[in-house]
């Protein structure tokens, strides 16, 4: 048993590899592989997938509940972290939130356990989580601290995955050629490393391989490396999706849109099948169909994307979306009341044929009550979105506001050291070894100094989140409730507040409390006690407070 697994998307790689878009001035130009599809076929089979993703969804639910049980029941710690192993791998571009927790129980066991090489493996696949939430600096600090020298060799081709994704994102993002160079150079040496890394005859290195010869140019090669790939007989659905992915890439950089299209269509399709709901292929097809005038299926397929991405809470991925959305929305809505106009004046054309006048106002009566259900779909994910957006923007201001205090209480505390030095050197000077003696030995200076910082923490906290104390109330049976003095927090309610601020390690809160650790675990395991509901969850429910 190992104790590394291997993701099975790697759609995040594939797009970071394929974003930054390859221009093929100077290139051969590479024909596509006969075959009998044609774009006409594939777009019509994609859209009966679309009709029923929801059923692929579902099984892949029952498939998720199934790897639930198995954790209930009685397992070493290596069998339960191997199991939250493909609890994560099954939430993967499915959803990122349950992905997270997952996770989260993983470090948990791995650092009660102290496994050297499970506390490395978790903490790696929550750098991953860390990405799909758009926390890249956070992602960067913590694969920082895991470090390159302490991983086994197992790991060190996931290990380099995610430094290679990391370079990726921060290429897409920088708005200076300059940085955005140099991100680059940085992508290019972790690709390097992943070759070296990987066998071969593996997919990752076909898919690696490939982005590489596309970026030299060389697409036959690069097709030849993917096609292959497609004929190792052990690819699931979704690697399947990413190759032919890779492939679409590949034609539209060589301008072969009819074979570009198919390939789109094609990964796509596997992405549905594998119930995979954070992809690319559907909204770079939907891009390629508005240019080319195809908005109806292009509003179809980029609505699909929203919708999906919005049920995986890929908030990065929706924020991407966004724009091109808003675009076909307008001008899919511009088409329908172009189409509305016509219907309306061939209806006072045709006055005096009362019959086809009946049967035009039918056809519109109908039109309108469609186009008000779509109007109310696209409301729903413009909130959603909106939602999103003041959820990035508050984080911001949580941390601004966190650091401006932080650094003003720094200065303060900087401050008193500093007379307290002096007051120390007068007595020195003055030759009163006694009372220097006694001022050295005193804990009233450390004694003040925590409540001053305890009475600061708490009027920060209170002051981002004021109705902390009400809401955490909630959770509580009547009795177990809690009532602090006016601005302060009682020690019960600091725990918790350090657990909403996302603080759940009992070691570190006990150190920032100057508790023991078993202090600490005895007052949370009391608040669960009195939790209304369910305690398993309760953390949970207070981190969203």
């Amino acid at each position: 048993m190992t104790l590394f697994h291997r993701p099975t998307s790697l759609l995040i790689t594939v797009v970071m590899i394929l974003l930054s878009g390859h221009s093929p001035i100077g290139a051969t130009n590479p024909s596509s592989a006969p075959s009998p599809l044609t774009v006409e076929a594939t777009l019509d089979s994609l859209d009966h997938l679309i009709n029923e993703r929801y059923r692929f969804s579902q099984k892949k639910e029952k498939e998720i509940q199934k790897l639930k049980l198995s954790l209930k029941a009685r397992q070493t710690a290596e069998q339960q972290f191997q199991t939250l192993g493909y609890l994560i791998d099954a939430y993967r571009a499915f959803s990122i939130d349950s992905q997270t927790v997952y996770v989260k129980r993983q470090i948990a066991l791995a650092d009660n356990v102290k496994n050297h090489n499970m506390q490395v493996q978790a903490r790696l696949n929550m750098v991953e989580c860390l990405y799909n939430a758009g926390m890249y600096k956070e992602a960067d600090e913590l694969l920082m601290k895991v470090g390159r020298n302490s991983l086994p060799d197992y790991i060190l081709p996931y290990y380099y995955h995610l430094k290679r994704t990391l370079y990726g994102l921060l290429a897409d993002y920088a708005l200076e050629p300059e940085i955005r160079n140099g991100y680059n150079k940085q992508l290019n040496l972790y690709r390097d490393s992943i070759l070296q890394t990987n066998s071969s005859n593996t997919f990752t290195y076909s898919v690696v391989k490939a982005d590489e010869l596309t970026e030299r140019h060389d697409y036959a090669e690069a097709l030849e490396i993917l096609r292959k790939a497609l004929y190792q007989g052990s690819l699931n659905s979704h690697d399947r999706g990413i190759v032919y992915y890779c492939m679409a890439e590949v034609f539209a950089q060589t301008q072969q849109n009819d074979s570009s299209k198919i390939y789109y269509a094609l990964s796509a399709q596997c992405d549905l099948k594998a119930a995979v709901r954070e992809y690319v292929s559907l909204h770079r097809l939907a891009e390629q169909l508005f240019r080319e005038g195809d908005i109806e299926r292009a509003y179809s397929y980029i609505k699909c994307s929203v919708e999906d991405a919005r049920a995986c809470n890929a908030r990065v991925r929706s924020l991407e979306f966004m724009p091109v959305f808003t675009i076909i929305e307008e001008v899919y809505q511009a088409q329908i009341q172009k189409q509305r106009k016509l219907s309306i004046t061939f209806t006072y054309i045709t006055c005096a044929f009362c019959i086809i006048l009946l049967i035009t106002f039918v056809i519109l009566f109908f039109q309108n009550h469609k186009l008000n259900i779509i109007k109310e779909k696209l409301n729903q994910t413009n909130q959603h979105l909106q939602t999103v957006n003041d959820s990035l923007t508050e984080s911001n201001h949580v941390k601004e506001e966190y650091l401006s205090r932080y650094m003003d209480h720094c200065a303060v505390y900087i401050d008193k050291m500093d007379d307290y030095r002096r007051s120390l050197n007068k007595l020195a000077s003055l030759g009163k070894i006694e009372e220097l003696n006694k001022n050295l030995k005193s804990q009233n200076l450390i004694t003040n100094e925590r409540k001053m910082f305890y009475a600061e923490f708490d009027q920060s906290f209170l002051k981002l989140y004021p109705n902390f104390v009400e809401k955490f109330n909630e959770l509580l049976i009547p009795e177990a409730r809690i009532t602090p003095k006016p601005n302060s927090l009682t020690p019960e309610l600091r725990i918790y507040a350090l657990v909403r601020l996302g603080t759940t390690d009992s070691v570190k809160i006990a150190r920032f409390l100057c508790y023991s650790v078993s202090t600490i675990y005895n007052y949370r395991v009391k608040i669960r006690n009195s939790a209304i509901g369910s305690r398993d969850d309760f953390e949970e429910r207070v981190m969203h407070l």
